[in-house]
């Protein structure tokens, strides 16, 4: 067989699909950018001759003008949703169990596909586990760590490679901090665990370098700093913009009589609070009537430079709400979503340009 000619075609092969994939002037250019929120329920349908509670919403362009309208719903074999968590780097949507059926002592992983849609990957069981309710990833690390409580104390537990788990396991590390404090949300910002502290005068407690510790049980951790709010009752979604250095929190107070009343504390300049100890004061306060905040459990910023919004989950007004991230004091949200009465309990954004 000679081989004179296939020089020429191969040529000719690539000057055609040249042609073919390029781009006409009047086309419009495509963008690659993502805004997708995932939203976990804590509904759950106990009657089997029922339809079962799609758990999980997927809210496409989560930033566009037309917020809520495309999204697609899942089931996830949570029995009723907790927190939820989506990175990048893990290409994995994780959501703890509220296991209204039996004890909640599991973490469920979703591969997400290029689209945002979801498929049921694996279980994380830890018989030990309760009530897991902050979840974040580390991608370098390929770790996964869960706040919750461990035989009464606020633990946090560590599960190495989390994407491939689907099985019972006990946790590569386990850290468990001092005091009997009501830990509920983390994050992790270089190698500091931060975790929100719930209770009155609640706060972040900022653990540094313990995402580096190599310790397989670390025990009686103290706090490197605490900031505390003055005023707070209960703290519990926390998100830190490190491109922007804002730090966002949810709080609600209950009155007597009548609703919870739902606040959003906003915090610029976070990396110099950070800092040192003791009280610190938001910049500005997102809460009254018009915003419709009743008890809002979880928080998320748009961490993109020069982003608009901040997304609010508020189980008690049954409602995902986008506010400004300028916002301040009695204004409504600049936008809704709503499920037919459901209650969102979590919410994580995916947003990339």
């Amino acid at each position: 067989m000679t081989y004179r000619w296939l020089l020429p075609l191969v040529f000719l092969g690539a000057l055609t699909l040249f042609t073919a994939c390029e781009m006409n002037d009047d086309e419009p250019a495509k963008s690659s950018a993502i805004s997708r929120l995932y939203v976990s329920y804590s509904d759950y349908q106990f009657d089997i001759n029922k339809p079962k509670i799609y758990n999980v919403s997927i809210v496409s362009n989560a930033d566009s003008s037309d917020f809520g309208l495309l999204k697609l719903d899942f089931l996830s074999p949570a029995a009723g949703g907790s927190a939820i968590y989506f990175h990048p780097g893990a290409q994995t949507v994780f959501q703890s169990s509220l296991n209204r059926t039996e004890r909640d002592s599991t973490v469920y992983s979703m591969y997400v596909g290029q689209t945002g849609q979801l498929t049921n990957r694996g279980k994380i069981i830890y018989e030990r586990m309760v009530s897991p309710r902050g979840l974040v990833f580390h991608p370098f690390l390929d770790k996964l760590y869960v706040v919750q409580m461990l035989d009464g104390t606020p633990s946090v537990l560590v599960y190495d490679r989390p994407r491939g788990i689907d099985r019972q396991i006990i946790p590569s590390q386990i850290f468990e901090f001092a005091g009997s404090k009501l830990y509920f949300d983390a994050t992790i910002v270089n190698s500091n665990l931060i975790l929100s502290r719930q209770g009155a005068n609640g706060g972040l407690d900022i653990f540094e370098k313990l995402i580096s510790a190599r310790d397989i049980a670390l025990n009686n951790i103290q706090p490197t700093r605490s900031l505390t709010v003055t005023g707070a009752n209960n703290i519990q979604g926390v998100s830190i913009d490190t491109v922007n250095n804002v730090l966002a929190m949810t709080d609600y107070t209950t009155p007597t009589s009548g609703d919870p009343v739902g606040r959003i504390l906003i915090f610029e300049n976070f990396s110099e609070i950070s800092k040192a100890s003791g009280t610190i004061t938001p910049t500005r306060i997102i809460t009254g009537a018009n915003t419709k905040l009743k008890g809002p459990t979880d928080v998320d910023l748009d961490f993109r430079q020069d982003s608009k919004y901040l997304y609010v989950a508020d189980p008690v007004s049954k409602a995902v709400y986008r506010f400004d991230k300028n916002a301040e004091g009695d204004v409504a949200p600049n936008a809704t979503f709503e499920r037919s009465g459901l209650s969102p309990i979590s919410l994580s954004l995916d947003a990339r340009n």
